[in-house]
């Protein structure tokens, strides 16, 4: 609908007043901060004299930019620590009276709190590694099931070592084959997929000669129980499988602990970590202050409407801070303000594809509205059908409920309420084309009416955007391109005469005498190509040129050229709708014609499944990204340039990346 009024605010205040507004500034999420400094040096930052403010306009002669940077180190180790305990438990609500202001405070609270988990956390850590060593030794006795001796006689060996290795398949025929080199005893007591595991018996005296030559076959020591467990393998498994069970109990408890800690201090946790991103976004704010040795400056923009409320919150602090308040026309220097849409409901979602193609300039006009009906009446003309149209609402609607922020589940519910409008106007359910009667026409019966209506419609729209191109223009001054460009006044009025002579031509019937339309129109022509020296001249500076006349002539003449061409091209460029419209019916004739070639009905019925699933899916993008297409080619290259600054009001998680 509109682009929101934009202010430009200054603020003056103590140094020492600092972390508290930028913190307060950061909450208020109303504020777009530019480069204080800047503003100082453009002339933009001027502080009325009076006897209050008077050290204060002293004190600007001798700013500098912000530079101080935090050491978060420390602070994000333990951050970090916290974050473990969050896990994936779900976000409390803070109220902004619990956050933390005073960065000491924050993170001696923060520091004070972790060391409370660490301790929990770190007893966790060691019965999980405990558990994990039994359960190695546990997997590693399988292997020797079969040994009914006392694992204990093995290890007491006075001059032999026993131990159990795994091998791949090749390595073991190497092994096999190098046997009599090596100075040990090795048997293969377990075969698995690709590996086997071997015991080797060797002398400790040769130990380190044996153990060179199985790591020079990469093979694998398994660990095996240490000498405190006795028995047989099954004696020694029984007595892990009882501690491995303590083991369990032990976990539960402790996770037990650690939730009831998350419990008792989550609301602690979640306004510590809110802090924090506070701070963050404080500091990124920081980049933007000018400071002195008693004043820091911060400028930046804030809609017109939310103007009063900023200064009421960021006032709560002091009273005395500075607010200097600027509109858009009083800034000394061209700068471009930031755009921020205001739409309503049924539009807003669409300005996601409007920012995909650029952000609306302050002064241009906010297409978004526009875009939104003829993109919805487009999309519907050629995607009509009740029951298609209703999929495609529901899958909107699927969307919304599993994101509540999801654009395109908006933009596809009101896809699928426009299908199904045009559905009853062409009367087709899934493709059926006689279970009611259309409303207003049979498409395949009227291929010509389709094909004629949608070039008119697309005239229609053209000449719109004419229209958003000579407003834009005449918004920003820009009168060489108003009046006399391809896409102003002048390029409208051709546009128009073309029509006309097209029409005259195909019918018969001459509303303007034809020598009469023909001056008419090389008359705009040369409005077009004499456009710079004309704008020259009805602002007094002359018929003049901005370079040599030979180097304009021939760049006007092939622009004039050019945009006959375009002209012809954009206005037949409609007549897609048109064929899409067409081709819908048509694809499900195809399928219709191979439903009837089937034999039993149930093979029917899955090809007219198989055929909806297609044209819903597959035509269905094909028609989103062609109703795009002649948006952004041959209606935004008309009125709409999108080189605007977005309006990004630094936030609590924002600070990042503003």
């Amino acid at each position: 609908m509109a682009i929101e009024k934009m202010m430009m605010i200054n603020m003056v205040a103590s140094i020492s007043l600092m972390e508290e507004v930028t913190k307060k500034v950061v909450l208020t999420e109303m504020f777009h901060p530019i480069n204080a400094l800047e503003e100082i040096n453009h002339g933009n930052f001027k502080i009325t004299t009076t006897e209050d403010n008077l050290d204060t306009l002293i004190d600007v002669n001798y700013v500098k930019p912000y530079s101080e940077k935090r050491d978060y180190s420390r602070i994000n180790k333990e951050i970090k620590n916290l974050l473990e305990v969050v896990g994936n438990r779900k976000d409390e609500k803070i109220n902004r009276e619990n956050l933390i202001f005073n960065y000491g405070e924050l993170e001696g609270k923060v520091v004070e709190l972790s060391e409370k988990y660490k301790e929990l956390h770190e007893k966790q850590i060691s019965i999980e590694n405990k558990k994990k060593e039994l359960e190695e030794y546990k997997n590693s006795l399988k292997y020797v099931l079969e040994v009914d001796i006392p694992m204990e006689q093995f290890y007491e060996l006075k001059n032999f070592e026993m131990e159990l290795y795994k091998i791949r398949d090749e390595k073991l025929n190497i092994l096999k084959a190098n046997y009599e080199n090596i100075p040990a005893m090795v048997k293969k007591i377990y075969k698995g997929n690709g590996y086997s595991i071997i015991m080797v018996l060797c002398t400790k005296v040769l130990k380190i000669d044996s153990d060179r030559i199985l790591n020079s076959l990469n093979c694998e020591l398994i660990n095996m129980p240490p000498l405190e467990y006795k028995g047989t393998p099954r004696e020694i498994i029984e007595v892990i499988e009882k501690e491995l069970k303590d083991i369990s109990n032990e976990i539960v408890t402790i996770e037990r602990e650690i939730d009831n800690f998350y419990k008792e201090n989550k609301l602690e946790i979640e306004a510590m970590l809110k802090s924090f991103e506070l701070e963050k976004s404080s500091e990124k704010l920081k980049e933007y202050v000018a400071y002195s040795n008693d004043f820091f400056y911060l400028s930046g923009w804030v809609t017109e409407r939310s103007l009063k409320k900023f200064e009421e919150e960021v006032k709560r602090i002091d009273e005395k801070i500075i607010f200097l308040q600027k509109k858009t026309e009083e800034i000394k220097l061209d700068i471009c303000p930031p755009t921020k849409l205001k739409n309503n409901f049924l539009v807003k979602p669409f300005e996601m594809l409007v920012n995909m193609y650029g952000v609306p300039s302050y002064d241009e006009t906010d297409p978004t509205s526009f875009l939104a009906i003829t993109y919805m009446i487009m999309f519907g003309a050629m995607f009509g059908d009740v029951g298609q149209g209703a999929v495609l609402f529901l899958a909107g609607f699927l969307m919304k409920y599993k994101d509540k922020n999801s654009t395109a589940g908006s933009i596809l519910k009101r896809l699928g309420i426009t299908s199904t409008i045009f559905g009853f106007l062409y009367g087709s359910i899934f493709g059926f084309e006689h279970i009611i009667h259309p409303i207003l026409i049979n498409p395949m019966e009227n291929i010509e009416t389709v094909l004629i209506s949608a070039i008119i419609f697309g005239c229609v729209l053209l000449l719109i955007g004419f229209t958003y191109g000579i407003i834009n223009n005449v918004k920003s001054r820009n009168l060489e391109e108003g009046l006399f460009g391809h896409n102003g006044l002048a390029g409208m009025a051709f546009f128009i005469g073309l029509l006309i002579y097209a029409y005259s031509t195909i019918t018969s019937n001459h509303i303007i005498n034809g020598n009469i339309l023909i001056v008419m129109l090389v008359a705009l022509m040369a409005l077009m190509v004499l456009r710079q020296p004309l704008a020259h001249l009805l602002m007094k500076k002359g018929f003049t040129f901005s370079e040599s006349k030979t180097d304009y002539f021939i760049e006007s003449g092939f622009g004039a050229v050019e945009t006959l061409l375009s002209m012809f091209s954009n206005t037949l460029s409609f007549i897609r709708v048109g064929a899409f419209v067409l081709n819908h019916v048509g694809l499900f004739i195809a399928f219709s014609a191979l439903a009837n070639m089937m034999k039993n009905s149930l093979g029917s019925i899955l090809i007219y499944i198989l055929g909806n699933v297609i044209i819903i899916v597959l035509e269905g993008l094909i028609v989103l990204i062609q109703g795009l297409r002649l948006e952004y080619y041959e209606l935004f290259s008309k009125y709409y340039n999108g080189s605007g600054l977005e309006f990004k009001p630094i936030t609590i998680n924002n600070g990042e990346y503003i």
